[in-house]
């Protein structure tokens, strides 16, 4: 194993993926291309969830933690419709050249989590690759980012 797909969320699960994945990728001494899909929703006139400058700022901190641990690694945003994100992910790891993708997991209800038509459900069809999953988290809000913590930032 020498290249990691890390496909990411802008949930609590994308957040425990990452640290899941530092430390396959210093276990393992690999490096790891880290993914975030901003999605676009099926129909036309609904706007994404988030800013592409979000989605970015995510992948960025992401990143930065990453290569704190001294990995190495790069990162990419990618936009796709929602019924198209695992397809993207799978695409993207043949394009990095990755060996395993690694992905969160949310703690899904009722008939959602019946469905089976979640991400990594459909990512574990399409992909040839290993699929890693982190556990999931207790409760899982929206991540934001440390940046937009900061004094400076939210100051006038």
């Amino acid at each position: 194993m020498r290249r990691l797909l890390l496909a990411m969320d802008q949930f609590d699960s994308g957040q425990v993926a990452l640290t899941f994945t530092a430390e396959l990728a210093n276990t393992v001494g690999a490096d790891v291309t880290v993914l975030h899909i901003r999605e676009r929703s099926i129909h036309p006139r609904v706007l994404p969830l988030e800013s592409l400058s979000d989605a970015q700022l995510l992948v960025d901190e992401a990143v930065f933690c990453l290569r704190l641990a001294g990995i190495g690694v790069e990162g990419r945003v990618r936009s796709g419709r929602e019924d198209h994100v695992a397809k993207c992910i799978v695409y993207e790891s043949a394009q990095s050249q990755c060996d395993t993708i690694v992905l969160g997991s949310r703690r899904l209800r009722g008939i959602e989590r019946v469905s089976g038509r979640g991400v990594k459900e459909r990512v574990v069809r399409f992909s040839l690759l290993p699929v890693v999953v982190a556990p999931a988290t207790p409760i899982n809000r929206v991540h934001r980012p440390y940046a937009f913590d900061s004094p400076s930032f939210n100051s006038p």
